[in-house]
């Protein structure tokens, strides 16, 4: 103990604490040689964290945590936002910003951050209304806010906002099987051609191309807007993606490895010859292949016509799920498939693959019906 009272219970003060004013106990130790100090309310609040770091200095496990005081969760968010995310506009100016706006979640320090900080940002997601996805999308890019924290900004804590160790709503992942459907009706016409029909009222002509393309190669929106015609080999059947930073959701695979490759399929390849003898010269390699100006002006008109045409919950990107569906008719290995429509990975192709149920049946009977015609040849042969 030292000589030195505490003036609120006229106690000495325990050796390194040192009172500095009304609820002000300084205390100060070293530790691998860094003096660490810290300010408590009351001297007993003092004692025991020097206690505490004594015991833990002397295991080896002490950790200053003076830095994490000063940072909270919002400024990971902002400072990624700033160095990681120039590129992404839509999070930059959507899912970001919502994180930033729950100030419980944002202002917590990161010492002090826990699942249940999670797991309230959550429940206020939902209570607000946004749909599972959005909220799934959201904790997942905290996820990875703070995972890239911890390995490339060497921040030391535990990234509580991990799926392993907070839940997601349920619901989110439901695969979505919104399909052409064919008519069995000679005196009906099928939603393809309802939809061609409709969008062929657009103003720009483009439309109907770019509506035929997505169906014909499943490229995303961004990409289909962003290729030019010098991304496009007619001869060697592919097409090139990557012309621009940030135009599709692969851009950071392109910025580490160049630009991707994908083979072109037929349909969409003579998709592009019968719209290049449409045009009264030659497109330069700078043109785009698709001119139906930006994707938010294209999508309201898209829209807009098909609401008109009476074709329900029937949105662009569903045009993806239809040509995934049919490729993978014609290509049963799904590595192969992936590489035409050039998702990241095997799961997520099989929520943009939705075959009909009727179809693979036709296909195991048809199989059983080939494997009985070899089974009878062998027999024979025998």
């Amino acid at each position: 103990m030292s000589g030195r009272m505490d003036p609120a219970t006229g106690k000495p003060l325990p050796r390194g604490v040192s009172y500095r004013g009304p609820k002000q106990y300084m205390t100060r130790k070293v530790v691998d040689g860094r003096r660490v100090q810290r300010t408590f309310s009351t001297a007993a609040q003092a004692r025991r964290w020097l206690n505490e770091t004594t015991a833990r200095a002397e295991l080896g496990q002490f950790t200053d945590t003076r830095p994490l005081d000063r940072t909270s969760i919002g400024d990971l968010v902002a400072r990624y936002r700033d160095e990681c995310m120039a590129d992404r506009e839509r999070d930059r100016t959507g899912h970001l910003p919502t994180i930033l706006r729950d100030e419980e979640i944002a202002s917590v320090k990161l010492s002090r951050f826990s699942p249940a900080d999670v797991r309230g940002f959550r429940e206020r997601m939902t209570a607000a209304g946004y749909a599972p996805a959005t909220v799934v999308k959201r904790l997942n890019l905290l996820a990875s806010i703070i995972q890239h924290a911890i390995s490339e900004w060497d921040i030391s804590i535990i990234n509580h906002a991990s799926g392993r160790v907070v839940k997601r709503p349920e619901g989110a992942d439901k695969k979505r099987n919104r399909r052409l459907e064919e008519s069995h009706d000679s005196t009906q016409t099928g939603e393809y051609d309802r939809l061609l029909l409709a969008i062929g009222k657009s103003p720009h002509p483009d439309d109907v191309w770019l509506v035929r393309w997505s169906i014909e190669q499943g490229t995303r929106r961004s990409e289909a807007l962003s290729l030019r015609w010098g991304d496009i080999d007619l001869e060697r059947r592919t097409l090139r993606l990557g012309g621009e930073v940030g135009k599709t959701k692969t851009h950071r695979h392109q910025e580490e490895h160049g630009p991707e490759i994908r083979p072109l399929t037929p349909g969409a390849r003579r998709l592009l010859l019968e719209k290049l003898a449409t045009l009264p010269r030659p497109p330069g390699p700078d043109e785009a292949v698709f001119d139906a100006g930006t994707e938010d002006a294209f999508s309201m008109r898209y829209g807009r016509l098909v609401r008109e045409a009476g074709l329900k919950n029937l949105t662009f990107h569903d045009l993806r799920h239809e040509a995934t569906s049919r490729l993978a008719k014609l290509l049963p290995n799904p590595l192969d498939l992936k590489r035409v429509t050039g998702h990241r990975d095997l799961k997520s192709l099989d929520r943009y693959y939705q075959p009909v149920p009727e179809d693979i049946s036709r296909q195991i009977e048809e199989a059983e019906r080939v494997m009985g015609m070899l089974t009878r040849h062998e027999s024979r042969m025998e």
